[in-house]
């Protein structure tokens, strides 16, 4: 690297700003109770002055002032970069000075936003070791810059995998994408959105403009224009959902590096690239849904410890979003160090009670008043609680399973969508162990298991297992850790 650069500070591209400003105004988010009394006092001593002229003013104001803190804070923002570590100074009151070495990083993270497109430039995103303060972005910086940042702090990535490039990277096909697609939750989702604006529209049109809506959708689509409707409402879900999940999951790419760190590429409009090293990942989720595992598809999420604020609120990162069941499990070992446990142990006759008997009883009290105080043509509801009930406690009853060996702990939970939990005996923060009256009866138990993310542990449980296989559990997890 040039000595000279060691001694030049430099600026992120101008368009940054854009980016400081939207940070200026969400850090203001905190203060926004203030703005209706600053409203309400100029109201008060404006005297005559109209109202929508002091709203405009202040409304000004208020962008124009965004508009200044994002060009003074990408003034202040400035980086040099060493032969081993970049130093970042930022900050307008108070000066922040940081190095940032190889030593501390825990991923470098890049993405291609839509505006970079236009500049050839990205975002990189540097998370280190530290504390809820500790990632740094440098917004709008050029290919070139980033290789530069990279080489500095020795994480370079090569375009291609070395060696064994079959068993070290994934790439989800455009087949496979448009399935995923088509079968996303998103689904749901988008068509709840639409119904709820629909029904808002009615709420708060008059009764003038509702009646021309319907009597329009009436001439176009005749009698049944309700049904048809809904339909179109679904199919434009259908086609949302797979704009939204084909331009997420685009080119989807999973690959092992040469220092065994996993890297993860995807996006149309917005590319992303993501490091993440196999120390961070504290557990790992397969997420089978209903539809999803008819087809024998999966989906692979890791649990990871998480620094920045921004992302505290998703404690997870999907590792492949849609695959087969079996090449997923083949997968886990060679790219994350985890295994699932082979022989999964079930839940005693004794627990049927606990899963199926106690929620048709509750269904059965909660049908009675249905019964006498609905509508008589839909009595037929009161019945359908308890059955459904019992039915979804019967579901849960078989998908409960346990595995534990020397290294791993597995968990299988879950009704409709069957998840499995896969957590080494070293990387597990906590459990508990607690035994209600009825369960002590039976010689039954319930564990809860929790793993690092962020702020807040992630945690996993199951219930009603053996008093014996609780403890054991238990005991696993107190055992010397790794």
């Amino acid at each position: 690297m040039n000595k000279s650069d060691t001694l030049i500070k430099h600026r992120l591209h101008p368009v940054s700003v854009l980016y400081f400003i939207a940070t200026a105004i969400k850090e203001s988010f905190s203060f926004i109770w203030l703005f209706p009394l600053l409203v309400l006092c100029i109201h008060k001593l404006g005297g005559d002055i109209p109202a929508f002229l002091i709203n405009i003013t202040l409304g000004s104001c208020l962008i124009m002032s965004f508009f200044v803190i994002g060009v003074l804070k990408w003034r202040s923002f400035t980086y040099q970069i060493h032969e081993k570590a970049i130093y970042v100074e930022s900050g307008l009151l108070v000066v922040k000075k940081r190095w940032v070495q190889p030593d501390r990083i825990q991923s470098i993270d890049s993405a291609i936003r839509v505006y970079d497109h236009l500049f050839s430039t990205r975002t990189l995103t540097i998370e280190l070791a530290g504390g809820e303060e500790s990632g740094i972005t440098l917004s709008c910086i050029s290919k070139e810059e980033e290789q530069r940042i990279r080489t500095a702090l020795k994480a370079e990535t090569k375009d291609r995998p070395s060696e064994h490039a079959e068993d070290s990277m994934f790439q989800l096909s455009k087949s496979n994408l448009i399935l995923h697609s088509l079968l996303s939750p998103k689904v749901g989702i988008v068509f709840t959105l639409l119904l709820l604006g629909l029904l808002k529209y009615m709420d708060i049109s008059k009764e003038g403009d509702r009646d021309t809506l319907f009597t329009s959708l009436s001439g176009w689509f005749g009698p049944n224009w309700i049904m048809i409707t809904v339909v179109l409402m679904a199919i434009l879900s259908f086609a949302l959902s797979l704009l939204l999940t084909f331009a997420s999951d685009f080119q989807f790419t999973l690959r092992k590096n040469s220092k065994g760190e996993i890297e993860i590429e995807q996006g149309l409009f917005e590319k992303k690239k993501r490091t993440i090293g196999q120390d961070r990942i504290q557990a790992i989720l397969i997420i089978e849904r209903p539809i999803h595992r008819f087809l024998g598809y999966a989906e692979i999420k890791a649990v990871v410890i998480r620094n920045r604020s921004n992302e505290q609120s998703s404690k997870t990162v999907t590792l492949l979003p849609f695959v087969k069941k079996e090449k997923a499990e083949s997968m886990l070992e060679p790219f994350t160090g985890y295994r699932k446990g082979g022989h999964l142990h079930t839940l005693t006759k004794e627990a049927k009670i606990h899963y199926m008997v106690m929620p048709f009883i509750a269904g059965c009290l909660f049908a009675i008043p249905i019964w006498l105080f609905v509508p008589s043509d839909y009595h037929n509801l009161a019945a359908v609680l308890p059955l459904g009930l019992f039915s979804l406690g019967w579901i849960g009853y078989r998908m409960i399973g346990w595995n534990q060996s020397s290294r791993f702990l597995t968990l299988q939970y879950g009704i409709l969508s069957r998840k499995t939990a896969i957590m080494k005996r070293g990387r597990i923060q906590w459990a508990s162990l607690s035994q209600t009256f009825m369960q002590e009866r039976k010689n039954l138990a319930s564990i809860k298991l929790a793993v690092a993310s962020g702020k807040e542990n992630m945690k996993f449980s199951i219930s009603h297992i053996p008093i014996e296989s609780a403890a054991d559990l238990y005991q696993h997890v107190l055992k010397t850790k790794e």
